[in-house]
């Protein structure tokens, strides 16, 4: 228990200890003489000024009642709450100094006096005053707290444990006390007596939490683990509310590689009141990129954390992290837009939502999120090419064309991100049928970023689809190819440029070679199935077609060859 000495000034009537006690004093002389009337007169004139709150005048009238006589401690004890509520402090102490001269016995004036120079800091003026008091009434805590802090406050250290012990036989033994104790002799370095003071304390109070937790502190700070450890598995048992100790303890057997009993310490930590958003947060953080994000009871506690804090975006999103972690894409997308609703201004979870939207070709979606998302974040060009990207895709040409301008001009020393909005450019300007502009902008693109192998295969595609510049077409492929044998798409966009080129064997060839690579896109047996219609294959175009519907693509173009067992050509 630290020494708090709250500074409340004493609210007493001026009557009940100046004129009660002079009139104890001449009990053989009347009350008053004609002589005294004026000085009454005025004192009563002044204590009515006092109550109606009018300072300045007060004082006065008290000042004039000092001219009539000097040795009424109830004048002067007046003027030192009157100089108090002008926070004139020092003619305040000095007032009822004045009064507690004319009156020792007064006690209330030692007191007024003792927390007036504690409030001003006067430490040793006031513990003088505070010792006075302790004599006087040896069982008033206040008193003692405020002597003891007086004393603390010069450093006094060990004359302040004594007057915790004579706290301790007012009150007997307490937790509150011992710690103040422990606390004062670690302070003067003296250890062993430290432990005592709460080894003592902890045979009578076994299960006092607040001193376990000092223990644990102590033993921790030194260093000796395995006593810390003990006091921890204590602190858990005497108060299971305290979620930290529970964390901590989760900590501890994390590094001891005890992970399910860290996961069990850790929920039970989730649990409590006294763990917020943010500590819970940083554990869950701490556990990314590492193999413990993908522990069974890592999910169990993002889930706490969204059924403890459901309109937080931080729960919100560390859900979605820890489902993406999982591969549940799909999942942890839906999270991430739900933190969105509580916390527009986070870009990183606009990015994440935008990205999987990107990856997952949720065009109409990353539409719309890209263009509310540049009205919180108008300077990040990443946003304006996602918005472009989106544009082009759904075939808003000239949006496409104003917000890549726009976004371009924000880009500063990044020739990649550059050439990615020159090849976006390019794409709107295709989309547009300004082929001489697409043309411009991806050779600038490819200019700016040689060795992007997805601006060569995207720009060969475009030309491969516009039937124009087959052998540019087939250079560019070629490199792609060569820089990433491994890529699907590459060999699929060759394989586009062929079959335009009417060399259907070979463009059958390459979709062959796509699909070995990638089994699983519906495009690229399409694409195999046009070539093998071209070649007259029209069972196996049927039955690549059909491999193409199976794995999900609901094209109207792809139903109409399947229905007329035919090739058509998709028109723009």
């Amino acid at each position: 228990m630290k020494f708090i000495v709250q500074i409340a000034l004493l609210i007493l009537l001026v009557t009940a200890c100046g004129t009660k006690k002079n009139a104890n004093k001449k009990e053989n002389t009347p009350l008053h003489s004609s002589v005294s009337f004026p000085y009454i007169e005025t004192f009563h004139n002044g204590m009515r000024l006092k109550l109606k709150g009018e300072v300045d005048e007060a004082i006065e009238a008290f000042m004039r009642c000092l001219t009539l006589r000097q040795d009424d401690d109830a004048v002067y004890y007046a003027l030192s709450q009157l100089y108090l509520q002008k926070n004139q402090n020092a003619q305040a102490i000095s007032m009822v100094e004045k009064a507690y001269s004319l009156d020792a016995k007064n006690i209330w004036y030692a007191e007024q006096i003792a927390k007036l120079y504690y409030q001003e800091n006067q430490f040793d003026k006031a513990s003088g005053y505070f010792k006075k008091l302790v004599e006087y009434e040896p069982k008033n805590l206040e008193w003692l707290y405020g002597y003891g802090d007086c004393l603390l406050k010069q450093g006094k250290v060990e004359e302040a444990i004594n007057v915790i012990n004579k706290a301790e036989i007012v009150l007997g033994k307490n937790p509150s006390l011992s710690l103040e104790k422990f606390n004062l002799f670690i302070s003067i370095k003296k250890e062993k007596e430290a432990l005592l003071e709460l080894e003592s304390i902890l045979k009578e109070y076994p299960k006092e939490p607040q001193v376990i937790a000092t223990l644990v502190d102590y033993y921790f700070t030194k260093g000796d683990i395995n006593k810390g450890v003990d006091f921890l598995k204590q602190l858990v048992e005497a108060d299971p509310d305290n979620g930290r100790a529970h964390l901590a303890l989760g900590e501890v057997y994390r590094k001891k590689g005890k992970i399910d009993d860290a996961f069990e310490q850790y929920k039970e930590g989730f649990k409590c009141e006294d763990i917020d958003i943010d500590t819970k947060m940083g554990l869950l953080i701490s556990f990314q990129s590492t193999p413990l994000e993908k522990h069974k009871d890592a999910m169990k506690l993002a889930e706490m954390m969204v059924d403890a804090h459901p309109e937080s975006a931080k729960s919100q999103s560390i859900m979605g992290d820890f489902l993406l972690a999982q591969d549940k894409e799909d999942e942890a997308l839906k999270y991430y837009k739900r933190a969105l609703v509580f916390e527009k201004n986070q870009f990183p979870i606009w990015n994440q939502v935008m990205v999987l939207e990107y990856q997952y070709l949720l065009w109409d979606d990353l539409y719309v999120d890209s263009k509310e998302c540049l009205s919180f974040f108008p300077t990040m060009p990443i946003v304006y090419l996602l918005h472009g990207v989106s544009s082009n895709q759904l075939k808003k040409s000239q949006e496409a064309i104003d917000v890549l301008l726009a976004g371009k001009a924000l880009v500063v020393n990044d020739n990649k991100i550059e050439a990615e909005f020159l090849g976006q450019l390019g794409e709107a300007y295709f989309n547009a049928k300004n082929i001489n502009e697409a043309k411009k902008y991806y050779e600038s693109a490819i200019k700016m970023d040689a060795k992007s192998n997805l601006l060569k295969n995207n720009y060969a595609y475009r030309l491969a689809m516009n039937k124009i510049d087959f052998d540019l077409a087939l250079s560019l492929i070629n490199q792609s190819i060569s820089n990433s044998p491994n890529q699907a798409g590459y060999y699929d966009t060759r394989g586009l440029i062929y079959f335009n080129q009417g060399k259907y064997s070979q463009a059958q060839d390459d979709f062959n070679e796509a699909i070995k690579i990638d089994n699983k896109s519906p495009l690229y047996f399409e694409h195999l199935g046009d070539a093998q219609s071209k070649l007259n294959q029209k069972d196996k175009a049927l039955e690549s077609w059909q491999k193409a519907v199976e794995l999900g693509s609901t094209r109207d173009i792809l139903k109409k060859k399947i229905t007329a067992q035919t090739y058509y050509e998709e028109v723009d």
